[in-house]
């Protein structure tokens, strides 16, 4: 287990103890609730921003599928020679 923090700048001690009063909770169940509400929402952002970034990708493969065909489809041979070389 690691070493337990320790908060050193007297404002922000001030200012837990007076959330943690107001909330009803000792200042260790109220940096849990803070630390677990932006963790969920970094997630949430996270997957959202990946999400995105995944339509983009599926539209881009969905034009290029639904582009027209031109001139003759190429294959290895066109590539290669018979012994696997390039041409």
């Amino acid at each position: 287990m690691n070493a337990p923090v320790q908060i050193r700048k007297f404002e922000t001690v001030e200012r837990l103890r007076r959330l943690a009063a107001l909330e009803g909770k000792t200042i260790t169940e109220l940096v849990d609730d803070m630390a677990r509400e932006r963790d969920a929402r970094q997630l949430a952002e996270r997957q959202a921003d990946i999400d995105t970034r995944r339509r983009g990708v599926e539209e881009a493969v969905r034009r290029f599928q639904n582009l027209p065909i031109i001139g003759p489809l190429v294959s290895d041979d066109d590539f290669y020679d018979e012994n696997g070389l390039p041409r």
